[in-house]
């Protein structure tokens, strides 16, 4: 057996992975498992990054109020 690695345009994946398991090819999604963390940088931009630290903080205060 061989292993393949290949990019499929989202618009195009389900009917590629369609195809792949007709012909009995095993699926694997392991592209994220494979990467290093510091591939990550960058990846969100740095708004996004304070407006999810924003909503992580104001979390973070509603867990330590006395209720």
């Amino acid at each position: 057996m061989e292993t393949l690695t290949i990019n499929i345009p989202d618009d195009k994946s389900s009917i590629v992975k369609q195809i792949l398991k007709e012909l009995g090819v095993t699926i694997l999604n392991n592209e994220l498992t494979k990467r290093k963390p510091s591939e990550f940088a960058g990846i969100i931009s740095k708004e996004k990054a304070q407006e999810l630290l924003k909503d992580i903080d104001k979390d973070r205060k509603e867990w330590e109020r006395n209720i």
